[in-house]
């Protein structure tokens, strides 16, 4: 087909991996970026951590050289102010003494640890990373040599306190000796010069940590910035194919229908619109079939929305596999889809496609395990006859496949200009239809039911009539399947249940004892979840016996329910009503699905009983279901009899009750009374006549 066909499941399918690709690349790339971050707040910590020992270092090798200079000034002046000077000096490099001593321990004293730093003039908050340094890297080579490097200091400053402190007491003493101070300032001067080395070695030893730390973080950066610029680039192509990839999608999803991914409306008019050009430069013609799934909304409101959807989903493939590989064939939306055929020879071709569609999609469908039937309605319009462009075109063939729904369904028609005729009625139509309930429109005429063992009238069918203010009385072929499809054949078929009910009740009040009444239950009312109580409702309100009631529902009804049917059918008999089987012998119903049913009354159609004087067939399958029905204590009603051949057939065969013209043809409700006195005044001699 002309449209490009990808399958939601598989672009999920697809999409997975290549998302998981994108996101795999966002999460390296990130690693990689976290790591760096790591690497570098570790190596500025380190640097950070150096820089301040270096400091401390400084303010150390500043401190001792003060020492020694006030040290030497106290020789000469004998100032106690030059002793106390060289105490305070001297007591810089003592307080970082003490901090290292403590985190020699196993368990240091941090705080202690602190206050000999903040003694030894360090800055408080460079006091945490030369604590770390000191503790995770001690046994590093730089470190070790630092620390060396320290503790040689510190001998030395503990030397320069010791010549401190004989000094003093060399001057302190009563007589001072001038080749023992002598002594002692040659001392000081071999400590201090001592300590340029040392002081030299602990700088260089940071300062090699600091480069290491430099360039390892260079090296992890050039490093890096291949790998990150690499990754960077294909995260950059990979998020622009994401984006391609979404829009791509996002045009999918607005040109396709998301339940059978067939293009949708917007689509088909662009082909169309394409397809337009194409046919009037060629001189040639194009054809659209618009096709309808016939009784959808009953198989939606039935077995419910996703049943309705897994149906849409195989029409959907039936179409693909049938249409031709140039065609293009769209959901208009709801139950509604159309075929685009360009270039057809002749318009036997596009009648053989139409005809050929409208048998194969009328082929059972797997639903919920079990067959279900469903047909489709085609209307059908060609370029450039029916119209010149595409909302034209569209609108023909849509009013062309109304008008096979109206004549039958199940098949396809051409557009004629007649048939908008035939579509403003129905609008028209369905308009009035809306309103005739509300303005008291509808009633009811009753067909007799004959009981041949008796000859009496025991039942009478409901049959609804509108009578409209215009167009007379309308006949139910025109406007049942109209309030079928609209929906309101639900308030108008409670409005008849509720009428004939409280009808059948006034007749039995006055002097019809035992009468019963038939009324017709539709798919919109069986499918109704509300049955069950506006039925109690109407039964208590009209005072009719449950007995008296019989509700009529088709065996294609039944058969469509499958399970559900049971459900309902028991909650209604649980009621006391009694409940018929319409139309028995068109639904492909089975002898095992009769018996889990609660059915009491099975009417053989009017297809069987038409031909049954000269159809041999016809006479078996109905003989058949005479016998079937009586051997599970059911009850037969014979509709449309019409001439006396067939009413001796059936009484031959034990019939229980038949209905018809040769009888009764519907009355109107004021004279189904008189009707039935009537006949029960002399049942077996009027019998006799038809006989």
């Amino acid at each position: 087909m002309t449209m490009q066909r990808t399958s939601t499941s598989l672009s999920a399918v697809e999409g997975r991996p290549q998302a998981s690709s994108l996101f795999a690349i966002i999460w390296i790339f990130a690693a990689i970026v976290v790591c760096l971050l790591l690497v570098a707040n570790f190596s500025f910590g380190l640097l950070s951590s150096a820089r301040a020992y270096v400091g401390g270092e400084g303010l150390w090798s500043n401190a001792q050289k003060d020492a020694v200079f006030h040290l030497q000034r106290y020789a000469g002046n004998r100032s106690p102010e030059e002793l106390r000077k060289f105490r305070a000096a001297l007591a810089i490099p003592l307080g970082d003494f003490e901090a290292r001593t403590e985190m020699n321990k196993a368990n240091p004293d941090l705080a202690k640890v602190r206050r000999g730093f903040i003694a030894g003039g360090n800055d408080p908050d460079d006091i945490g990373d030369m604590i770390n340094l000191y503790r995770r890297f001690g046994s590093a080579a730089f470190m070790q040599r630092a620390i060396h490097a320290w503790e040689g200091g510190d001998r030395l400053i503990a030397r320069l306190e010791n010549a401190g402190d004989s000094m003093r007491r060399e001057i302190e003493s009563p007589v001072p000796r001038a080749e023992a101070v002598q002594s002692l300032l040659v001392e000081v001067s071999t400590i201090n010069e001592s300590l340029a080395p040392v002081e030299n070695q602990f700088v260089d030893a940071l300062g090699t940590a600091s480069r290491m730390t430099y360039r390892s973080l260079q090296l992890v950066i050039l490093a890096a910035a291949p790998a990150l610029l690499l990754l960077g680039t294909v995260l950059a192509l990979r998020i622009l194919q994401q984006r391609k990839r979404m829009e791509d999608r996002l045009s999918h999803m607005a040109l396709h229908d998301d339940l059978t991914d067939l293009p949708n409306r917007a689509m088909l008019n662009q082909y169309l619109a394409r397809a337009l050009v194409r046919q009037r430069r060629s001189g040639t013609c194009l054809a659209i079939l618009f096709m309808d799934v016939d009784r959808f909304k009953v198989i939606n409101d039935s077995l419910g929305h996703d049943v309705g959807d897994e149906l849409l989903r195989q029409v959907a493939d039936r179409l693909r596999a049938r249409c031709r590989e140039r065609d293009t064939v769209a959901r208009m939306g709801g139950d509604e889809f159309a075929l685009l055929i360009e270039d057809p020879k002749t318009m036997m071709e596009v009648s053989t496609c139409a005809q050929r569609l409208v048998e194969e999609m009328s082929a059972p469908y797997i639903l919920r395990g079990k067959n279900c039937r469903v047909t489709i309605s085609i209307g059908i319009s060609i370029f450039p006859s029916d119209g010149n462009d595409s909302l034209a075109l569209l609108k023909a063939a849509d009013v062309a496949m109304y008008r096979t729904k109206e004549t039958g369904r199940n098949n396809y028609l051409f557009y004629s200009p007649m048939m908008n005729i035939h579509t403003l009625e129905r609008l028209e139509l369905e308009s009035d239809l809306r309103q005739a309930l509300e303005r008291g429109e509808f009633l009811l005429h009753y067909q007799p039911q004959i009981e041949l063992a008796t000859g009496r009238i025991t039942t009478v069918e409901a049959l609804l009539r509108w009578k409209h203010p215009l167009r007379g009385i309308v006949a139910p072929s025109d406007f049942i399947s109209l309030a079928e499809e609209t929906g309101l054949i639900v308030p108008i078929g409670e409005w008849a249940l509720a009428a004939a009910c409280a009808r059948t009740k006034a007749w039995q009040d006055e002097g019809l004892a035992g009468l019963k009444v038939a009324v017709n239950l539709s798919a919109r009312q069986f499918a109704d979840p509300m049955l069950l109580p506006k039925l109690t409702r109407i039964i208590h309100e009209s005072g009719l016996d449950p007995s008296s009631l019989e509700l009529e529902i088709t065996e294609s009804l039944v058969m469509s329910h499958g399970e559900g049917a049971a459900a309902v059918l028991e909650s209604l008999k649980a009621l006391g009503v009694r409940i018929a089987m319409d139309d028995f012998g068109t639904g492909y119903s089975s002898l095992g699905y009769l018996k889990r049913f609660p059915i009491d009354t099975i009417k053989i159609d009017r297809s069987f009983v038409r031909d049954i004087a000269s159809d041999s067939d016809d006479k078996k399958i109905t003989r058949a279901i005479i016998a079937m029905a009586h051997s599970m204590s059911l009850t037969v009603v014979a509709e449309g009899v019409e001439t006396p051949e067939q009413l001796r057939f059936l009484r031959a065969q034990h019939c229980d009750a038949v209905q018809g013209y040769l009888f009764y043809r519907p009355l109107a409700q004021e004279d189904v009374a008189d009707a039935i006195r009537l006949d029960w005044q002399n049942p077996a001699a009027r019998f006799a006549i038809h006989c």
